[in-house]
């Protein structure tokens, strides 16, 4: 399964999430939202692992876990994103929610 770094973080209100991780010359980014809202995080350190380039397309599906030390989100379609929090965040949280895919 290939893998990738990048970045993921949560932004405005806590419950809307982005990340950037570059393939082949080529940003991909996720973004989206998830339930509960948790505190702003930051990785600079995110995993992406991914079977083919055509998981990372349209809207999909996700859940995991942010915190208290990492990040874990899983995508229904397979990909997943991983790594440690810059800053840890209390309590952790199981979330779920979707994201959309888009290049450039």
């Amino acid at each position: 399964m290939p893998s990738v770094t990048g970045f993921i973080k949560g932004v405005a209100g806590g419950n809307k999430f982005t990340s950037t991780f570059v393939i082949d010359d080529i940003q991909y980014h996720f973004s989206g939202n998830f339930n509960p809202a948790v505190q702003e995080f930051t990785c600079n350190e995110a995993t992406l692992e991914y079977t083919s380039l055509g998981d990372l397309t349209t809207l999909r599906d996700l859940n995991g876990k942010v915190g208290t030390e990492d990040i874990l989100l899983t995508v229904k379609n397979g990909p997943k994103i991983s790594g440690p929090l810059n800053l840890p965040i209390n309590p952790a949280s199981r979330v779920s929610g979707s994201g959309t895919w888009a290049q450039n």
